[in-house]
């Protein structure tokens, strides 16, 4: 679910606690657990022909697009800071699997949005490249939230332990 659906369920108490990929979220009526700034980058394959180059908005989006689904967390942050330039992309695919975009992009298939965490590994083993596009900032935040009024389960701690504990890894 989107970010705005999430919290439609949270506030039902239809769902327990929520993980985002969004825009900073602060409310006095929740609790923040975690948080993290993320990086998110345009990617390119290493052979492409963006790459080491300093690139306009103009022309990234001129390029062929691998995406998540149209708004969803970082695709939608992608598409309104797009729009506050009156620029927008033209997806050859959508879809909700960052592994299968980062796969195709390696092979050439066009350029992505994605947070750094994804693409890491790729960028690492030099499949993926990070491109440079001027004036183009999209900050994202991973957050873990519950309501302040409820009651934590065992379940739920065990799972909030769980993640604070993959984040202390990953540092």
């Amino acid at each position: 679910a989107d970010t705005e659906e999430m919290f439609r369920l949270l506030g039902r108490n239809e769902a327990d606690i929520v993980f985002t990929l969004d825009n900073h979220i602060y409310h006095r009526d929740y609790v923040l657990v975690d948080e993290e700034q993320l990086g998110v980058h345009f990617v390119a394959a290493a052979s492409s022909n963006l790459c080491g180059r300093r690139l306009t908005m103009e022309e990234i989006v001129a390029e062929p697009f691998l995406v998540t689904e149209k708004g969803m967390s970082y695709r939608r942050l992608l598409d309104e800071r797009l729009a506050r330039s009156s620029l927008e992309i033209q997806p050859v695919l959508e879809t909700g699997r960052a592994d299968l975009i980062c796969s195709l992009v390696a092979e050439n298939a066009g350029v992505a949005f994605l947070p750094d965490y994804v693409t890491a590994q790729s960028v690492l083993r030099g499949k993926l490249v990070r491109l440079k596009v001027q004036d183009f900032r999209v900050v994202v935040w991973r957050q873990l939230l519950y309501r302040r009024e409820k009651w934590i389960s065992q379940p739920m701690q065990a799972m909030i332990d769980h993640i604070s504990r993959i984040r202390l890894v990953q540092r």
